[in-house]
């Protein structure tokens, strides 16, 4: 039995799957860095993983007794007294006793904007989270298991845990254990971020949406752009901040880029007047930057240059770019790569619809479409002039959103026949 100075902590981390190995399975305390271990300055990195597997009250079981009180709710009982009642369903569990050394110098090496982003050389939780999730990694890959990837945001708001303040290694018939250091207390880490299933997410909705819902329901049904990038912007946002799925993040966030930047900009070359077989192969697949680069400017103004400063160029550097290594080399962003993705996305977002309000006279349609008349008074943009094309003119047209969806189609016509 050997003792180190160096404080411990172990957490009792709870995946959100179960994960198939024995009862006690033991991972062997190797040193995990993503890049070259270094052995004079890397031995603190070891993880020593336990699981342990148990049975209880599923996940489901919650799911099925609310629909049991909704069918109450509906069914005339013969009984008034009795009750819809569901049986205790049970459910598999795996959980983790996670040790590694504690973090005697603590976190204040770097500014962190989020606990994910220390990295896992000065934060012990996050070590132990990336050897669990490079476990799952190797099992699926090996296996082609589509099992989920544990990642600080799917894990429970609060983890147990227990520090002792120094090492006791005995050895067992799995090579070591730590179970014989002075374990202190158990107490609670919560953790930072939003992910609790059973919390609703965003506001209930009113009595003044329905407008607003009517309106996107029809941009659903019509499979229109602004929807769908919409749509991508959302999902992004959930891979990133719900999931912990940092590469899906970054795809859906240059995927939603993408679509909004073509459907802008066939929004405003169909109202400019052009015939969609004119300018088909400016919308062919892969020139997004040659069209962003040789389009916008034209038509909005601005700066839409990719190099340098800007939104533009922030996005085509911290997402479009980052994508591409995602995409074409198996890259694998970080959390913090993928955060600022998200965010050039929206900036970017903020330009489009910034230029289009300044130049909401020379394309009123698509500034009504895309901005409405909320989105300009926000800008400050809405004028007599937009009043009196809203008022007056707009309503003797046939719909902009047909129209303009169809000169679309008939760009994407062109294309794949051209293949």
């Amino acid at each position: 039995m050997s003792k180190s100075s160096r404080s411990l902590v172990r957490f009792f981390i709870t995946l959100p799957e179960p994960f198939p190995v024995p009862d006690g399975y033991v991972y062997h305390g190797a040193p995990v860095v993503p890049g070259p271990y270094e052995v004079d300055k890397m031995a603190h990195l070891f993880v020593h993983l336990r699981f342990l597997q148990s049975r209880n009250v599923s996940r489901r079981h919650g799911s099925f007794a609310s629909a049991a009180e909704s069918i109450g709710r509906y069914t005339q009982m013969d009984n008034s007294d009795a009750e819809l009642s569901v049986p205790a369903l049970q459910g598999d569990y795996t959980t983790v006793v996670a040790t590694t050394l504690g973090d005697d110098a603590g976190r204040g090496n770097g500014n962190w904007t989020s606990a994910q982003d220390v990295p896992i050389e000065q934060d012990a939780l996050n070590r132990c989270i990336y050897a669990i999730r490079e476990m799952v990694r190797t099992y699926r890959a090996t296996f082609e298991v589509t099992c989920v990837l544990p990642s600080y945001e799917l894990l429970d708001i609060s983890i147990p845990y227990q520090v002792a303040p120094s090492a006791v290694v005995t050895e067992d018939g799995n090579g070591f254990s730590l179970d014989r250091s002075e374990w202190g207390s158990v107490g609670l880490l919560t953790l930072d971020h939003t992910n609790i299933p059973d919390a609703v997410q965003g506001s209930e909705v009113g009595a003044d949406d329905k407008h607003r819902l009517d309106y996107f329901n029809e941009l659903m049904n019509r499979g229109n752009p602004l929807f769908v990038w919409r749509e991508r912007f959302v999902e992004a946002r959930r891979a990133l901040n719900v999931e912990g799925q940092y590469g899906a993040a970054v795809t859906l966030s240059n995927t939603a880029s993408e679509v909004l930047l073509d459907s802008l900009l066939a929004s405003l070359m169909w109202e400019s007047g052009k015939e969609s077989a004119a300018v088909a192969d400016v919308f062919a697949e892969g020139r997004l930057a040659k069209r962003v680069k040789s389009q916008f400017s034209e038509l909005l103004g601005g700066v839409w240059v990719l190099d340098g400063t800007g939104p533009v160029a922030e996005w085509f550097h911290k997402c479009y770019r980052v994508r591409h290594r995602v995409v074409h080399s198996g890259y694998s962003p970080s959390r913090l790569e993928a955060q600022v993705a998200l965010d050039s996305v929206h900036q970017l977002s903020r330009h489009c619809w910034d230029r289009l309000a300044v130049k909401r006279k020379k394309f009123p349609r698509t500034a009504l479409m895309l901005l409405a008349e909320e989105g300009l008074r926000r800008r400050g943009k809405w004028c007599s002039f937009m009043k009196h094309f809203s008022s007056e003119i707009a309503p003797r047209e046939d719909s902009w959103l047909r129209q303009s969806q169809k000169w679309r189609e008939d760009v994407q016509t062109l294309l794949m026949s051209s293949e």
